[in-house]
């Protein structure tokens, strides 16, 4: 008898080595499968998370070149608007200087809302790798001399292409604009109104940038 239950205890123990290695097989489409899941939301999240910062950059660049060009002011019963198309590196950008009543104050002894001249510019970063959109704002300078100012800070990076287009009073496109030149079909005059053209670079598709667009009316030059 004891030698029947010593067979029986034998049969019904432990797990045989093909049960062992489909149980591992199991186990490891299991971790293979949750292993996937995770850095596949993972991979969604981070894309996402830097899709907000550019969509949070951009906004923040075209709403302040919104307000600038919003604002712009007379200076001696004429508008100061100057706008021209150059090679930065190896890339076209457009570049535009225009005295504005939208001075920002970085210090208490400052007040916002001043004339000044705004300028909005693309330069290459260091390295030679990326661009990036540059606005200058100084107060009490003499609007002829707007150009010659390109100290300020960066307000967009990683910029892939930044284009501006000038509608006249007729609704005439034009690609550049410049209200100081002397005898010009633009002298003294606001453009009705400007487009404004963004694109930042994809980091996770170089040849499909994010592409941004606004169109400003210019109450001034009514």
């Amino acid at each position: 008898m004891n030698h029947r239950l010593s067979k029986n205890n034998i049969g019904r123990g432990g797990f045989t080595l093909v049960e062992i290695l489909i149980a591992i097989f199991i186990l490891s489409l299991v971790m293979a499968t949750v292993y996937i899941s995770y850095t596949g939301t993972l991979k969604t999240s981070r894309q996402l998370e830097e899709e907000g910062d550019i969509y949070k950059m951009a906004r923040t660049a075209l709403e302040r070149m919104t307000r600038d060009l919003s604002s712009l002011q007379m200076s001696e019963g004429a508008y100061t608007l100057i706008a021209e198309k150059n090679k930065t590196g190896n890339r076209p950008f457009h570049a535009v200087y225009f005295w504005s009543a939208s001075h920002l104050a970085f210090s208490e002894t400052e007040s916002e809302g001043r004339p000044a001249a705004i300028g909005y510019f693309v330069r290459e970063d260091d390295g030679g790798k990326s661009y990036a959109l540059w606005r200058s704002d100084v107060p009490g300078i003499k609007p002829d001399e707007i150009k010659q100012q390109e100290k300020g800070f960066i307000i967009c990076k990683n910029i892939e292409a930044f284009g501006l287009t000038f509608y006249d009073a007729a609704g005439e496109e034009n690609d550049t604009w410049d209200s100081s030149l002397s005898g010009g079909i633009h002298q003294n005059k606001a453009p009705a109104a400007v487009r404004i053209e963004l694109a930042l670079i994809n980091p996770n598709d170089r040849e499909k940038p994010y592409k941004f667009m606004t169109k400003v009316f210019l109450p001034a030059s009514r």
